[in-house]
């Protein structure tokens, strides 16, 4: 939380820093002068979104929530394998690096919001920066209050270190300064934005998963599934975006910024000289040249596990377009993955870049899609099936983006997977659920959705029995670091 109060220091990762003469030392009083100051400012909040030592959306986030769910693990990294065999602790590194980056970013937005109140600049364009903090504001505190529950609330630009000694919001408190911001940001932000930066369609998305999660937590309002149907079918409605017809297209450096995508953190130095993801050089199977400038010793850091694996139809397209499952070795020959020299799947094709003719991180990683128009469909179906059971735009919904998976390279669509029909409202849910898994997969939500539909310890037990997870592992500890620096911070139950 200390980062909270030098928060306004991280702006000097900006170009303004870099670029602009001397003018003594540098102050938030004497920065915040103009509307390339402000936008330089935003950019340092964008920024955030990697965090110190790739520490937030670039690694550390998928390490918990891929390897705390069930989808992947780390066969050569005994830290995260920690989080796989749920043998974690309090004071797990990834942990504390994920609480660190999020604050910091929060502390970055609070910053922008705060001094934009005062400057005599264009309106639009002043609520369009400020739109822009307050949506990754709040998709820092969506994060947050999600992987922590109650968290300490800091809306405002901190300047007095006693303004550090916070105690925890509760969950109703967090989610109505999340659902403030995102109201703020889908009004002032334009409808699509192709560089990397929030829209309104991306606040709107965002603001319909916050009240499908709020939903079924102990915040929930009576309208939240309502509100999250109504929010899906604007988006839905945009003509900006639409679903992309080729489940591959949707993915990888070369198809940044399609139509189906709403908001994706950057992974190629778009908007940040600092910006670095590292999950394509993580997740290349080891000893199998997929890409040309690929060496033998690359990849292996992260693997899909079989349960997860197993969860798609072999003849679902879904599978062959996130999962590696065969190719050649360094002897020439062509293996299937019980062959690789890391026995599994590699879930590589979502962030690498299949043409790539480097090695290099920046030009073959892609980027990590936060919300894409599919996982609209899939939310405004869950949510119609909540208010209503399963009506036929629900099944339409789901269907849809099953029809996609049977489309294989844009060729004759396959055998599989058939479109749902005669479910109830119980199993029409389950059903939405596991769509969820294998469209998303990778993506950053399995972890997310079977907490808040209450099927996380029984999933992971069917999968793996003797796994020692328990009831306090819905949420993660706060850092053991934190609490001694606020006193009036209280841990987590269990922990």
């Amino acid at each position: 939380m200390i980062f909270i109060i030098l928060g306004w220091l991280s702006l000097s990762a900006c170009e303004k820093f870099l670029e602009e003469k001397p003018k003594g030392f540098l102050t938030p009083d004497n920065f915040y002068e103009n509307e390339q100051d402000l936008e330089a400012a935003v950019i340092g909040v964008y920024n955030g979104l990697r965090g110190t030592g790739e520490s937030f959306m670039a690694r550390r986030l998928q390490f918990l929530t891929w390897f705390c769910s069930g989808e992947a693990f780390s066969p050569n990294s005994a830290e995260q394998e920690q989080l796989s065999n749920y043998i974690f602790t309090a004071d797990h590194p990834d942990i504390n690096r994920v609480w660190t980056a999020m604050y910091s970013l929060i502390s970055r937005a609070n910053n922008v919001v705060s001094r934009a109140e005062g400057m005599e600049i264009d309106q639009a364009l002043k609520d369009q920066y400020v739109g822009e903090a307050r949506f990754l504001r709040a998709l820092s505190y969506f994060y947050g209050v999600r992987l922590w529950g109650a968290l300490p609330l800091v809306t405002e630009e901190v300047a007095n270190i006693s303004e550090v000694e916070i105690a925890r919001s509760p969950i109703a408190e967090v989610y109505n300064v999340i659902i403030a911001d995102l109201e703020f940001a889908g009004g002032a932000l334009p409808s699509v934005n192709q560089t990397g930066r929030a829209s309104s369609a991306a606040a709107k998305g965002l603001l319909a998963k916050v009240y499908l999660t709020r939903a079924s937590s102990d915040a929930a309002e009576a309208d939240d599934y309502q509100r999250c149907a109504q929010l899906c079918q604007e988006v839905i409605e945009m003509p900006e975006h639409q679903l992309m017809s080729d489940y591959q297209q949707v993915f990888g450096p070369p198809n940044e910024h399609n139509a189906e995508s709403l908001f994706e953190w950057q992974a190629d130095r778009t908007i940040a000289d600092s910006e670095l993801s590292v999950l394509g050089s993580f997740t290349l199977p080891k000893g199998i040249r997929l890409i040309e400038a690929q060496t033998p010793s690359d990849g292996g850091g992260i693997v899909s596990t079989i349960p997860f694996f197993n969860l798609y139809e072999e003849d679902d397209y879904r599978r062959e377009s996130t999962v590696v499952t065969e190719g050649k070795n360094t002897n020439g020959a062509w293996v299937s993955w019980e062959q690789f020299q890391i026995p599994y799947p590699a879930p590589c094709w979502k962030y690498v870049d299949r043409t790539a003719t480097t090695r290099n991180e920046f030009a073959f990683c892609g980027n990590f899609i936060v919300l894409r128009l599919a996982d609209v469909y899939l939310m405004r179906a869950e949510a119609l099936n909540e208010l209503q059971g399963p009506t036929p735009e629900a099944y339409d919904l789901i269907n849809a983006i099953r029809a996609r998976a049977r489309n294989h390279e844009g060729s004759e669509p396959g055998s599989g997977p058939a479109d749902l029909v005669g479910l109830d409202k119980t199993s029409f849910r389950d059903a939405v659920l596991h769509e969820r898994e294998i469209e998303l997969g990778f993506e950053g939500h399995r972890w997310f959705d079977l907490v808040r539909t209450g099927r996380l310890i029984q999933t992971l037990k069917t999968e793996s029995p003797k796994l020692p997870i328990a009831d306090k592992h819905m949420l993660f500890p706060l850092p053991p670091d934190e609490l001694t620096l606020n006193p009036l911070l209280t841990q987590n139950p269990g922990w």
